[in-house]
Order: structure tokens, then sequence, then C-alpha cells
């Protein structure tokens, strides 16, 4: 029983010693506020990092999804999450389970607003559950449409000296809508960390670049972006992408 309390706890040391010595690398989707009832879509997403760097190159995260609209202004989403370390192979980290809440109709006021929680159930065995939620906001001006997620992260359950403190990110999207099938854009990720951490640029995880969105034959949705590093921890350049077939029930 000594030897197994001993054990934990150098695990859990050591995934403190290693959560404090950089931050994990990641890019999202921008989420809209808005959701459609009666829609259900297949999605598939991931990202990676690109450094001269060993400690940062190859880095990759990953996500397929199920979403349905189950109510008016309700969507939920049923997920298995995937990550690598630079350099290694995808593993199936979490299973996670989201909801989106639309507050009003697109358009009724000044911005439309929305609110994402989600929990991730950890897959691995020495890795805590995460429970995190974003406010979702979109204004669209003109032929411009600009969104914005605000949001953070917490562990929760195991590892209890892993949950000190929520890890708080900050997401922009402005799009052009030339058309369904493209619209040009311009995106910024960024990792905040901790709260302590809020005046330490070079100490958060900062990426800007262009994106493309758009919508073939009425069903494929597409997103695409190419970012460059903006801070001292981040990676010098990451991609992402996501795909997403949609139908209607």
């Amino acid at each position: 029983m000594m030897r197994k309390s001993l054990l934990q706890v150098a695990m859990a040391s050591a995934l403190l010693m290693q959560a404090q010595s950089g931050m994990a690398f990641g890019l999202d989707e921008v989420y809209s506020p808005n959701t459609e009832y009666g829609e259900a879509s297949l999605e598939i997403n991931g990202a990676q990092s690109f450094d001269p760097s060993a400690a940062k190159n190859g880095a990759k995260v990953g996500e397929a999804t199920l979403e349905i609209g189950i109510a008016p202004r309700v969507t939920v989403e049923l997920s298995g999450e995937y990550n690598a370390d630079p350099d290694g192979s995808l593993q199936l980290v979490a299973h996670e389970v989201q909801g989106r809440y639309q507050f009003f109709e697109p358009g009724e006021r000044w911005a439309d607003i929305g609110l994402l929680v989600q929990y991730d159930f950890s897959t691995q065995s020495d890795s805590p559950d995460t429970l995190g939620a974003k406010l979702l906001l979109q204004k669209d001006v003109g032929r411009f449409t600009h969104t914005a997620n605000l949001g953070f992260t917490q562990n929760v359950g195991a590892f209890p000296q892993l949950t000190d403190s929520a890890d708080y990110t900050f997401l922009w999207s402005t799009r052009y809508r030339y058309s369904e099938e493209f619209q040009p854009g311009i995106e910024i990720q960024s990792d905040l960390g901790s709260a302590s951490n809020f005046g330490n640029f070079n100490q958060q995880e900062h990426y800007i670049g262009p994106a493309i969105y758009g919508k073939l034959f009425g069903r494929l949705s597409y997103q695409a972006g190419y970012y460059f590093g903006a801070s001292d921890v981040a990676a010098k350049n990451a991609a992402r992408f996501l795909l997403e077939y949609e139908t209607h029930f």
C-alpha cells in the first residue's frame, strides 16, 4: 500500500512538472453561437505544429465528432479526441460530451450570443477529466462576419494537485463572405494559460494567420488555416483543417 501511494505521488508530481514546463499545443474550431435544429453532422478536424526545434515540431491534435441539433437553439456533440507529442503518433486521449446553446435568433440583438459547455472523460489512467465552457459571440458587418470565443478549461476528478487553476483561451475569426463556397479570412488563436500568466505574452501560446471557409455541394463544409507563432513558446508555424458533412432530419 505504501509503495502504491508513493508511486501515485511520483506520477502526479511528474505530470505537474510537465504541465508547468510548457503549454500544450492545440488549435480549435472558432464556434459560431448559432445552431440549426434538425441538423446532424459528422466532423473531423485536426491540427499540427511545425518548428525547427524537435521539442515543438510535429505536435498533433485531432477530433472526430457527431453533432445533432436536438431542439431549437440547442445542439449536442459526442467526440473522440486524439493528440500526439512532437513527432509521436496519434492516440485517443478523451471522449467528449458537449452542448451548445443559442440565446437569441440571428440578428435579433446587437450581436449573436451563445454558450458552449463540454466535459472530457480522459482515457488515460494518469490524466484527469476536464470541464470547459466558452462564451460565443458573432457579429455581421456588411459582408464580414466576426466571431469570438472566450473560454476556459479546468482539470477535475483525479490528480487534485493538477486542478488548482483554469486554463483560458481566446479565439477570433474574421471572414469575408465572398460566396457560400469560398470565404477568406484571418484567425487568432491564443492559449492564455492560467490567470497568473495573463501579463506574460511570451509565456502564452499565440498564433495568427490566414484561413478559408466554405460549403460545397450544399452539405460539405470545410475550414483550413495556416498560422504563424507570435510568442516565444508557440511553434513557428501551425496548420488546421476541418471537414463536416451535414444532413437534416
